[in-house]
């Protein structure tokens, strides 16, 4: 038993099952979510606009002026339309968006439990949970944290399901959730090229009967919806180019703030991350790789400066490669000279805790907010 263990620690409530449940991360992400609530940034305006549409209070004129490209990312408003009776518009939004902040660090903990273990699961969805990108965007008036969640959700159908049942219905209900999740934000694309790599690297997990119907129900429905709307995904990336400057400013020409942006997106536990990348086996990483393959795909193609809020759509392969590696990195701390005075759960609350105040030392006096704010 390692230095500083005691009986405590094997009891019904004790720190090693603590730390391997979901309900402290999504308590964190609830008390997040609460202190940084309805945070107002400079396309807000436009998720409102689109809102005030569903409730018939503007035009289609009116909401394409104000709304731009929000007019392609309908689900949330829609979700926040009953909300909208009952609240300010803001907070209606950010409701919605508080609510998928909660499911997402779910399904944080599910997805990196089933890839690896419980305690993966926890470690990762705490990261996710008090990630500064959630923090800054998981409860506010915008639809990167919603589309993080669905990122989340539709990968851990695709591995969790769609590979183990194969059948037409599960397939098309896979397509559904693509779709949704593209409505939700486009940058979850992504899924469609993950969709794509699983099948041409895996075509005994992923058939060509389950990948297409999937492919084309994904495709098909934000392509109607655009056609719909009279916006199409080729005119907003045509705006992306002509965003403050002309041209292409991507990772692939500012190499230098893409790698800020990472650091900003994951904090503290990147270094982790490549101590994990090293320490899975073989089959996990191929599977971590293709997420971050397919997710570079688009962050390379986007024509806008690198912005660590999209840089975090690797979240779904770097946290729980971080949980790993900082298992790895705090086993070997407990078993040293003077620190070993703690176990590695106790190492492994601290650095927690740790991580979950850093972060909200950096953001709380500029981004703190609440449901009963003004």
């Amino acid at each position: 038993m390692a230095a500083g263990s005691t009986m405590a620690d094997k009891g019904p409530l004790s720190a090693e099952k603590l730390l391997a449940t979901w309900t402290i991360p999504v308590l964190i992400a609830l008390l997040e979510g609460l202190t940084h609530f309805g945070i107002w940034y400079g396309d807000s305006n436009g998720y409102v606009s689109i809102l005030k549409l569903f409730r018939g209070t503007a035009s289609m004129d009116e909401a394409k002026v104000i709304g731009w490209h929000g007019i392609v990312r309908p689900v949330v408003p829609l979700l926040a339309l009953p909300f909208s009776y009952m609240m300010s518009y803001r907070d209606a939004v950010a409701s919605v968006s508080l609510g998928f902040f909660l499911v997402g660090t779910l399904f944080a903990y599910l997805f990196a439990k089933r890839l690896l273990n419980s305690r993966a699961g926890f470690i990762s969805a705490v990261f996710f949970a008090s990630s500064l990108p959630n923090v800054l965007f998981g409860a506010s008036v915008l639809t990167d944290g919603p589309a993080y969640t669905m990122e989340v959700i539709v990968l851990y159908f695709l591995l969790f399901s769609m590979e183990a049942k194969r059948a037409l219905r599960t397939s098309l209900l896979g397509g559904a959730l693509i779709g949704v999740a593209v409505l939700t934000k486009e940058t979850n694309f992504v899924i469609l090229v993950f969709l794509l790599l699983r099948f041409f690297l895996h075509r005994d997990r992923m058939p060509i009967r389950s990948m297409v119907p999937a492919a084309i129900v994904g495709l098909a429905i934000p392509l109607v919806w655009s056609q719909l709307v009279g916006y199409n995904y080729l005119g907003f990336y045509g705006e992306g180019l002509a965003y403050k400057t002309l041209g292409y400013k991507g990772p692939l020409v500012q190499p230098g703030p893409f790698a800020v942006s990472a650091v900003y997106a994951f904090g503290p536990c990147l270094p982790f991350a490549f101590i994990g990348f090293l320490a899975v086996d073989d089959d996990r990483f191929k599977t971590f790789c293709e997420m971050l393959l397919s997710v570079g795909v688009l962050l390379a193609l986007w024509p806008t400066a690198p912005e660590y809020r999209f840089t975090f759509l690797t979240f779904p392969a770097v946290l729980p490669l971080a949980a790993v590696g900082t298992g790895q990195a705090l086993g070997v701390l407990s078993g040293k000279p003077w620190f070993n005075r703690l176990n590695e759960t106790r190492w492994l609350a601290l650095f927690l805790l740790a991580t979950v105040a850093l972060t909200n030392l950096a953001t709380f006096g500029r981004y703190f907010r609440t449901p009963f704010g003004a």
